[in-house]
């Protein structure tokens, strides 16, 4: 894989929720991030481009894609209805929201973490809200942005799958800044 690739970084906004880890509890969440599987129905849209083979025609997939969509985001709420609107994996986590983004790590505002601390970070892209991207990072840097403290972060641990989900989105963002610079030039 081009390393290029991976160290693009994009100015982007997206829900981040994080918590500082002790040493004692970075095993416990990098074992959390390996063996928390999905269900079959969850939906990702780019993972699921690769699961419709060419037979279908454009308008096909993007109607597949859509009710694969609806169809998960259905069952999340299905699932926090069930569970009386508590989602108690956040339990512990501040919320925040990210500075930038790439598939080694993330810069997201916070306060009071120091370089070198560990952090487990749950992460949500636009493209899948319900779709929990989870990983373990370090503090590599603070840097201030209109006068917030932004961390980077640069991840240890995460899955392979939720690396390309990144990948994907990052390659998703360029194309739309690019097309719309087209039609505002044009």
């Amino acid at each position: 894989m081009d390393d290029k690739r991976h160290d693009r970084r994009i100015k982007n906004r997206v829900d981040v929720y994080y918590k500082r880890l002790d040493n004692g509890q970075v095993d416990e969440a990098k074992d959390e991030i390996y063996t928390t599987v999905e269900p079959d129905d969850s939906f990702s849209f780019f993972m699921s481009l690769k699961k419709l083979d060419s037979s279908f025609g454009d308008l096909n997939k993007a109607f597949v894609l859509m009710m694969k969509q609806m169809d998960s985001k259905l069952n999340y709420l299905i699932k926090l209805l069930r569970d009386n609107g508590r989602i108690d994996e956040f339990e512990g986590f501040e919320k925040s929201y990210s500075c930038d983004l790439s598939s080694k790590g993330l810069s997201f505002v916070a306060e009071g973490l120091k370089e070198g601390d560990a952090v487990y970070l749950k992460i949500f892209l636009p493209i899948a809200m319900h779709h929990c991207i989870k990983a373990v990072g370090r503090v590599v840097r603070e840097t201030s942005i209109n006068s917030k403290s932004c961390y980077g972060i640069e991840f240890e641990d995460i899955s392979y799958e939720n690396k390309e989900l990144i990948i994907h989105y990052m390659i998703f963002v360029e194309r739309k800044i690019a097309k719309n610079k087209l039609e505002h030039d044009g």
